[in-house]
């Protein structure tokens, strides 16, 4: 399978972030995701967006009529950024989402949305076509079943667009670990959302302050790998 190359990666300064369709309507006909795990990861990816100071176009689809709002979540991100309300199924044959796209002066975009095999596959196959370097949120796009989800996504890496998850776009564009800011967003978000790691850090935050500091001791002391390394445990012995 052939990816478009990313030319010199995925950073904060090179990407707009494109999330589509956040509605009500969309949003509680999703079957191939649990609601609130949509919701999370769509916020997850919204603070990302926010905290880095990435150009988003947020758009809609029928907003006072049969789509709905923006979802009250996202709104609370984005306060004062209006979405697009188009009318066109192809975002690309609205001129207004054509000159936010245009605006930044990027040539990569980070999309997700709802649904995966609605606005959010045809936005993106249009985009690989014109020339852009597209990565889909995975985990932050939907639709009415599993499969239709899961048929958009391979449809769209064959030609050519970067799967991602939301904590894989943040950790991707985490470069640096001292911005304040940055790495409370980090340990937010991996404390709420990301499973197993989440958990370490409730733990380690938790601790006594000498308790906190043996434990970063420890965690060290595990090595690259870490205890959550899928390597086997020879491997991990050498280490």
């Amino acid at each position: 399978m052939m990816f478009h190359s990313a030319h010199g990666g995925l950073t904060a300064d090179n990407c707009a972030f494109i999330l589509m369709d956040y509605q009500s309507q969309f949003a509680s006909s999703v079957d191939s995701v649990s609601a609130e795990t949509l919701m999370n990861n769509a916020v997850n990816l919204a603070e990302i967006a926010m905290t880095f100071s990435i150009p988003t176009i947020l758009t809609t689809v029928g907003a006072t009529s049969f789509g709905g709002p923006l979802l009250p979540r996202l709104r609370e991100v984005f306060q004062g950024l209006k979405p697009i309300d188009r009318t066109t199924i192809n975002p690309w044959e609205d001129s207004r989402v054509l000159t936010e796209i245009e605006k930044p002066g990027r040539n990569k975009l980070v999309v997700a949305g709802l649904w995966t095999d609605f606005g959010v596959s045809i936005f993106v196959l249009e985009a690989l076509r014109v020339g852009y370097e597209v990565y889909i949120v995975v985990d932050a796009c939907g639709d009415m079943s599993a499969k239709a989800h899961r048929i958009a996504i391979e449809r769209m890496l064959q030609e050519g667009t970067v799967p991602m998850t939301w904590l894989q776009v943040l950790l991707t564009l985490h470069r640096e670990w001292a911005p304040p800011d940055t790495y409370e967003v980090l340990l937010h978000a991996a404390a709420e959302h990301a499973r197993t790691y989440g958990l370490d850090l409730q733990y380690a935050q938790n601790l006594p302050d000498e308790g906190q500091t043996k434990f970063v001791e420890d965690k060290a002391k595990e090595g690259r790998w870490g205890r959550w390394s899928m390597v086997p445990d020879r491997l991990l012995k050498r280490s």
